[in-house]
């Protein structure tokens, strides 16, 4: 009786963990309109390189003046930015940049990263999962963006 409940219990919490990772990950295609873009220039408050997404929460100076506005930036996971050698980590706390963003298709002052002008004029840019997955077949260890941003 007792090994019964056990494993009853036990398949019961691994259906709900699974079911509340699955409902945790999303769609950056769902989520983001990758048809538009956004860009911000404001100053690097935090940034949250990790797993399952990176995050970037950026002071953005309204036009009008007054109080500044949140800008919360997702991005791929750290995992996937350094095996695309993704150099994320010129990215600074404090730093003033301009970071262009598909726009989430449900919140204000959210969007995906695609790319930054770094402090004195250098440009960080992620080309994504395919860019990569096209340079391993090449045997590149060059990524090349293309015209798809």
């Amino acid at each position: 009786m007792h090994t019964t409940f056990a494993a009853a219990a036990l398949v019961t919490g691994c259906i709900c963990l699974t079911a509340a990772a699955a409902g945790a990950h999303h769609s950056v295609v769902a989520n983001f309109d990758q048809s538009k873009s956004v860009t911000v220039t404001g100053r690097i408050k935090e940034l949250d390189m990790r797993n399952p997404h990176s995050q970037i929460t950026l002071d953005v100076p309204p036009p009008a003046g007054g109080a500044a506005v949140e800008w919360f930036i997702e991005w791929s996971d750290v995992n996937s930015l350094i095996r695309r050698s993704v150099p994320y980590d010129q990215l600074k706390v404090g730093d003033e940049v301009t970071i262009t963003v598909s726009p989430s298709r449900r919140f204000p002052n959210v969007g995906y990263f695609r790319q930054a002008v770094l402090p004195g004029g250098k440009v960080l840019r992620d080309c994504g999962f395919g860019a990569f997955r096209r340079s391993v077949a090449r045997g590149s260890t060059e990524i090349d963006c293309g015209d798809q941003r």
